[in-house]
């Protein structure tokens, strides 16, 4: 499955060889780990109602020291597996020139509204949660989309516009907009 870096989460962390007698024990043979989690203040929560992550090897052709400029790139993974009660999503290689299968898009109650999650119909069939951290109104969803899937928030139906590599607000609802 090729899968296209729209946006990640918050939570970030790294993991290395048992080797620790190798000096680059921490970058050759490291993995990197993201998922959804909340801020709040300078303190990271881990609120999980639906936990999981990706994971990027060393030979993924992921920096992570730039993060970012995994976005709008697309790698091949593997399927999305459920592995002791967490979803995983393995980032096996970079894919240049591939049209993606998929899109990796974290929402975020800030900028994307209230999504009620307990209610049925709140994302089309074939969008996938990763990681879901939820606590009162504030959530980070890490979901994993199609091309013509969509999430349903109190502003509209969020989309992926594929061309610019982002979400976009599709459906507006009549005095949604602040």
């Amino acid at each position: 499955m090729y899968v296209r870096v729209v946006s990640f989460g918050t939570n970030w962390w790294a993991m290395h060889s048992r080797d620790t007698n190798d000096p680059f024990c921490f970058r050759r043979s490291a993995a990197w780990f993201n998922a959804a989690a909340l801020m709040f203040g300078r303190r990271l929560r881990h609120c999980a109602i639906f936990p999981g992550q990706v994971r990027f090897n060393s030979k993924s052709g992921f920096d992570p020291e730039f993060p970012l400029r995994a976005v709008g790139k697309t790698f091949l993974c593997s399927e999305l597996r459920q592995f002791a009660g967490k979803m995983h999503l393995l980032f096996e290689r970079r894919a240049t020139e591939m049209a993606p299968d998929a899109f990796l898009v974290t929402l975020k109650s800030t900028e994307h509204g209230t999504i009620q999650f307990a209610k049925p119909g709140w994302k089309s069939a074939g969008v996938r949660p990763i990681s879901i951290s939820l606590r009162g109104e504030k959530y980070e969803a890490m979901l994993l989309f199609g091309s013509e899937d969509w999430v349903e928030s109190d502003l509209g139906r969020w989309q992926v516009d594929q061309a610019q590599c982002r979400i976009w607000l599709g459906d507006v609802r009549e005095g949604a907009l602040r």
